[in-house]
């Protein structure tokens, strides 16, 4: 669900004073997103922070991004940490968050464990069922933690966080409240994110459009595309101007058309007039390009960054969370050019294209403990640590990611990049997702029938009512 009206006004209040340094500074007007036009540090040639590898302690800066929970220096013992980042950008970024917490916990011993991200959770589920091999603090899909609390996969963190004064209110709120399992917390928050549109800067050109006005709605993106669209001489697509289904996907542009999958109260209503007619938007795209079959191969021909889909220049507006910016930034992808010659891609972040109102989805991770892990007392410590505003700034800078610690989005070498301001204040248009503890997979009603809607087997609104009939049958036992 979105934020509540107090985290509105409280984020408001925090973005008014980053103006205000801004401004002081001399810096680019505050109060206009990076959609606007704005120069970004990868259009106009300069380093960004995250990119330049600024090692200076997040916390430096006159104490901007705030102290966090005390830790405990006292406590020691060796943790074990399982995560999944293991691409250049974001493995050196878990390392200086450990680097972080080793230096404020010198009697711990941090050690990090690359899993890949489909076997991660997998891996850790049986060591729990076997009742050795767990690690001590593991990244959990923060979504998924009611389940795993349910499940009884991580151990319940509530009186940890009471005793430490951890209530949730350092936290975008959303994220707090998918770590709840019966009011109990099962996992302190890491980060999140928002989907975004980035576009393609030297395509617009390409084409006569304007690479600094994005599309915002429905009908203006299939206008771009119109013209962004490029054929092979086979008829194959040498780039296309957009596709819903490339990383957003259909839940998320529900949003942008009013969708509420499931109701603030915990009603399904999969089958909204609304989700029919965001299920049929999408269609629209899967048919544009060939049906799924033809799709599904186009896609196939992506690699991980600088070959995927936006570096490659075979897609000019695709959809991605804000830390795909670490990766654009790293890598500075070169694209070719009408003439056949190589430049350097630029490009800019929006929101995503909507229908009735600016909407997205958000997901992230946390910071558990399974269950029967050996060294519970140095991972609490750690965990503490690595999610507090100074290990979370951090994290961002080099990342890209949000932090799920709001202190930590206001650190100001951050803030000093209008791209940041425009991702903090896009916060603002997103939404976390439902849980509904009596069908915590109710997703899968959906997925289940998408595919089948791009081939054309099932109509969206029969298909839909499928779902919803479905997912109601299993609120109801």
């Amino acid at each position: 669900m979105k934020p509540s009206t107090y985290s509105r006004w409280w984020r408001g209040m925090a973005l008014l004073t980053l103006m205000s340094l801004l401004a002081a500074c001399g810096g680019t007007d505050a109060g206009q997103p990076a959609a606007s036009g704005a120069a970004s540090p990868a259009a106009s040639g300069a380093a960004s922070p995250a990119a330049s590898g600024a090692a200076s302690p997040a916390g430096s800066a006159g104490g901007e991004t705030g102290s966090g929970p005390k830790l405990n220096p006292d406590v020691s013992g060796t943790v074990n940490f399982w995560h999944f980042w293991g691409s250049p950008v974001r493995r050196n970024a878990i390392r200086r968050v450990i680097a972080i917490c080793n230096q404020k916990l010198p009697n711990i011993k941090v050690s990090e464990t690359f899993k890949p991200f489909g076997d991660i959770w997998t891996a850790n589920i049986a060591a729990v069922a076997a009742g050795s091999g767990m690690p001590d603090v593991i990244v959990e899909d923060r979504p998924q933690l009611p389940l795993r609390a349910k499940d009884q996969v991580d151990e319940n963190l509530q009186e940890l966080a009471t005793r430490d004064g951890i209530d949730g209110s350092a936290f975008w709120p959303f994220t707090w409240q998918q770590t709840l399992y019966e009011d109990q917390t099962y996992g302190i928050p890491y980060e999140t994110d928002v989907r975004v549109l980035y576009w393609n800067k030297n395509a617009f050109k390409e084409v006569g459009l304007d690479p600094e006005k994005p599309p915002t709605t429905w009908a203006e993106v299939e206008q771009y595309a119109d013209k962004l669209d490029k054929k092979n001489e086979d008829g194959s697509y040498a780039r296309i101007g957009f596709h819903p289904e490339l990383n957003a996907r259909t839940e998320a542009f529900g949003y942008t058309n009013g969708v509420e999958w499931i109701s603030q109260d915990g009603k399904p209503q999969v089958n909204s007039a609304e989700a029919v007619a965001t299920v049929e938007w999408v269609k629209k795209w899967v048919d544009r390009y060939g049906g799924w079959e033809n799709f599904q191969k186009f896609r196939g021909g992506f690699a991980a960054p600088p070959q995927d889909a936006f570096m490659s220049g075979k897609v000019a507006m695709f959809t991605d969370i804000n830390g795909y910016t670490s990766q654009l930034d790293f890598y500075r992808p070169r694209v070719t050019n009408a003439e056949g010659n190589q430049e350097e891609m630029t490009w800019g972040v929006s929101y995503l294209p909507y229908n009735k109102e600016q909407g997205s989805t958000s997901g992230g991770f946390a910071l558990s403990i399974p269950r029967g892990a050996p060294n519970k007392d140095a991972a609490w410590e750690f965990i503490k640590c690595a999610t507090g505003p100074e290990a979370q700034a951090s994290w961002a800078r080099d990342t890209y990611a949000m932090p799920a610690n709001e202190a930590a989005a206001k650190d100001p070498i951050l803030a000093a990049d209008p791209r940041w301001q425009f991702f903090v204040e896009a916060m603002d248009h997103t939404s976390g997702g439902v849980f509904l503890p009596e069908y915590p997979n109710w997703k899968e009603q959906l997925e289940q029938r998408f595919e089948k809607i791009w081939t054309g087997e099932l109509e969206p609104k029969a298909a839909l009512d499928e779902a919803q009939a479905a997912i109601e049958a299993q609120v109801n036992k």
